[in-house]
């Protein structure tokens, strides 16, 4: 049953570094973001004579809204892939057990274990 267990439980061992690598790089993209529209919207603020004086509060206005909806898109990328990972986590935490008391009953009932073996293990 314990060779059984390691089967199932693998691919989360494997899955959760492989998520974290990927949650750390869309958590510093999604962060460079922000920081990204927040300087277009210092700028804008700081020199908004010259961009007055210049017409470009369009343009100003359009970049900022560009790299909000960039950040948007990645913060929403990272919800969805943590989503997935929480649930593929669960189908895994509760599949295992539910796998792993059917093959007891299974080993039980051809008397290769006892319950009490099955529950000390």
């Amino acid at each position: 049953m314990t060779l059984f267990m390691l089967a199932i439980l693998t691919p989360a061992l494997v899955a959760g570094p492989l998520y974290g690598k990927f949650r750390r790089r869309i958590a510093k993209e999604i962060s460079d973001g922000q920081a990204a529209c927040s300087n277009v919207a210092e700028e804008s603020l700081a020199n908004i004579r010259i961009v007055k004086a210049f017409a470009t509060e369009e343009r100003e206005c359009v970049d900022y809204w560009d790299k909000c909806l960039h950040v948007y898109g990645r913060a929403k990328l990272a919800a969805l892939y943590y989503g997935a990972f929480q649930f593929m986590m669960n189908v895994i935490q509760f599949g295992s057990m539910t796998v792993l008391v059917w093959f007891a009953a299974f080993l039980n009932s051809s008397g290769d274990i006892t319950v009490g073996e099955f529950t000390s293990f």
